[in-house]
C-alpha cells in the first residue's frame, strides 16, 4: 500500500520555490522572508540527500528568520517524522496547514501522516478537503489517500468511493486501479477484480504485490492456467519477495 505525497512517493513533500540566489545570503537581515526562503531552499536540498543534521540546521534558520513561512513548517513536519519526533512533526504540519489553509499539499501530505499514525478519520477528512480544492492540480492522489485512511481504518464502502473519486478524475491513476482490484478480491467479485487488476497492468509497474493479487484472483476464478502464469512470474521475477514465500506456503497448503 502507498501513500501518495504531492510530487514524489516517499520523498520530499513538496517543491519549493527552487535556486538560490547569488546575490544574496540566507543570514541576510535586510529581507527576512527572501533569508527564510533561501534557507528552506537549502534545507530541502538537504533532505533530499539524507542529510538530516544539515537540513534541520536550515530549517531552524528559516523559521527564525520567518516563523510564519507555512512551506517550512510542512518541511519540518517532513523531518521531524524521519527523525521519529512525532510530536514535533504533527505540530509543524498542523502549522503549515493553519498559516496556509488553501494549500492542498500541505493538507494531503499532512493527512497522510495522520492515517499513517493511524488517527483515520481525521486523516481522512483532511485529505478529502486537499481532493475537492478545485485549484489543486492532483486530487486524485489525496482521494487515494483518503481511500486508504478508509480502508485502514474498517470502514471498505468508504475506501471504495474514494478510489473511484480518484479514477473520475484520473482514469488510468495506477494505485487507485490496484486498490479497487485489492478490494473487489477482498469482497470475492473475482471478475470485477480481475478487470481493475487488468487495467493497472496496462499502466503500472509489474510489482510482487500485483502479481500474488493476479495469483489469487485468477485460482478465485478457477482459472489454474492463467494463475499459474502470474505464479511463475512471481518466483522467477521477485524469488525473494514476501509475496513469493507466501505464494510457496499456499503451494504447500492449498485451501
Amino acid at each position: 500500500m502507498k501513500w501518495i505525497t504531492a510530487g514524489v512517493i516517499g520523498a520530499l513533500a513538496f517543491a519549493v520555490s527552487g535556486c538560490v540566489s547569488t546575490g544574496s545570503t540566507a543570514e541576510s537581515p535586510a529581507d527576512p522572508e527572501r533569508a527564510s526562503q533561501i534557507n528552506l531552499d537549502l534545507a530541502v536540498d538537504y533532505l533530499r540527500r539524507g542529510n538530516l543534521a544539515q537540513a534541520k540546521e536550515k530549517l531552524d534558520r528559516a523559521l527564525d528568520q520567518d516563523s510564519r513561512n507555512a512551506a517550512a513548517h510542512s518541511v519540518a513536519g517532513l523531518l521531524y517524522e524521519r527523525l521519529g519526533e512525532s510530536d514535533k512533526a504533527d505540530s509543524h504540519y498542523q502549522r503549515a496547514v493553519s498559516l496556509d489553509g488553501d494549500n492542498s499539499e500541505y493538507k494531503n501530505n499532512y493527512a497522510v501522516f495522520l492515517c499513517q499514525k493511524n488517527r483515520f478519520e481525521r486523516g481522512e477528512k483532511l485529505a478529502l478537503q486537499a481532493a475537492q480544492n478545485r485549484l489543486y492540480k492532483t486530487p486524485e492522489m489525496a482521494y487515494v489517500n483518503a481511500g486508504m485512511c478508509a480502508r485502514n481504518g474498517g470502514n471498505l464502502a468508504a475506501a471504495e468511493k474514494h478510489f473511484r473519486q480518484a479514477l473520475a478524475v484520473s482514469p488510468r491513476f495506477a494505485e487507485a486501479l490496484f486498490q479497487l482490484a485489492d478490494i473487489e478480491h477482498e469482497q470475492k467479485n473475482y471478475m470485477s477484480a480481475r478487470a481493475f487488476l487488468e487495467r493497472y497492468m496496462e499502466v503500472g509497474r509489474t510489482t510482487p504485490a500485483s502479481l500474488w493479487l493476479g495469483v489469487r484472483i485468477e485460482r478465485g476464478l478457477g482459472n489454474t492456467a492463467v494463475a499459474q502464469h502470474y505464479a511463475q512470474r512471481l518466483k522467477r521475477e521477485y524469488p525473494n519477495a514476501n509475496q513469493t514465500r507466501a505464494l510457496v506456503e499456499s503451494e504447500r497448503n492449498p485451501g
